[in-house]
């Protein structure tokens, strides 16, 4: 059986699209369940109008999705963005089929964004070079690492309390793959979507979970955290005044020199067999 779990903020507009995919894609027995994540518009009633089980859930992703975990009892949770305006697939479709047909514990949706010059400056300049010095064992999720679109394992979901904001995409690749959880990445084909920008504070979110994260597992010495956060402080300052008028090719000139900036030299990552396993 499957759930799937639609974290949503303020989303009126967009909450029906993904709802009717989930809706088409369930299976008797499967559960459709949007998280109003406090929400002050009408998510919650443009959600149940599109038949939707609804949850009153606290401010932030994270925090929503934590909600739902510990409300479902099924074999698998599917994660689906609220924010979907079109695609040329069923996303929630192919996620289920992906999970329920292979033997992977963690099946993460990759996709095209329907607008070409979409950068996805948080993955590529904070998320990516953090990850593969500190966690290397995650390896590649595709372009779209981050991705709102994925399923997991319900009781691999409950291993560890989920963090509460933009930083729970990062927790997951990383906790599921130090579990030794396979992985799978399918295509979910081009997806439009409504942006929001966050500023910095989505970057800072990310990168500070992976420094937690790489702390807390013994990659980090604590006393060398002030200069990886300073090394996260100039990253996020190139993303922060990303603007739709700067021009493409200056805004990629300036995220490309932020990632070729030298990392600190301390934290080591400790030396893993890069293998994973399936049933874990």
């Amino acid at each position: 059986m499957f759930a799937f779990v639609i974290p949503a903020h303020n989303e009126e507009a967009t909450v029906a699209t993904i709802v009717g995919q989930a809706l088409e894609a369930a299976q008797p027995g499967d559960r459709v369940l949007v998280v109003d994540s406090g929400s002050t518009d009408d998510t919650a009633r443009r959600a149940r109008e599109a038949g939707a089980e609804v949850l009153s859930g606290p401010l932030g992703k994270g925090a929503a999705m934590q909600l739902a975990v510990s409300a479902v009892d099924s074999e698998w949770t599917c994660f689906l963005d609220a924010d979907l305006t079109a695609s040329d697939r069923n996303v929630a479709a192919v996620l289920r089929e992906t999970a329920a047909g292979g033997t992977a514990d963690h099946v993460v949706g990759d996709y095209e964004y329907d607008y070409p010059g979409t950068i996805l400056a948080s993955t590529f300049t904070i998320y990516e070079p953090l990850t593969a010095r500190f966690f290397p064992e995650v390896g590649f999720h595709g372009a779209n690492a981050l991705t709102g679109y994925r399923a997991v394992r319900t009781r691999l979901l409950r291993t560890a309390p989920l963090p509460r904001d933009f930083g729970v995409e990062t927790f997951l690749n990383i906790s599921l793959a130090l579990a030794g959880g396979q992985v799978n990445v399918c295509h979910l084909g081009v997806i439009g979507s409504r942006f929001r920008f966050h500023g910095g504070s989505m970057a800072t979110e990310i990168g500070t979970r992976i420094l937690d994260m790489a702390e807390t597992h013994g990659r980090l010495d604590p006393a060398d955290r002030p200069e990886w956060e300073q090394w996260l402080r100039v990253g996020v300052a190139a993303i922060a005044p990303n603007t739709g008028d700067q021009g493409r090719s200056a805004v990629l000139s300036r995220l490309f020199s932020t990632v070729r900036r030298p990392m600190p030299t301390s934290g080591t990552p400790t030396p893993v067999q890069l293998t994973s396993r399936s049933g874990v």
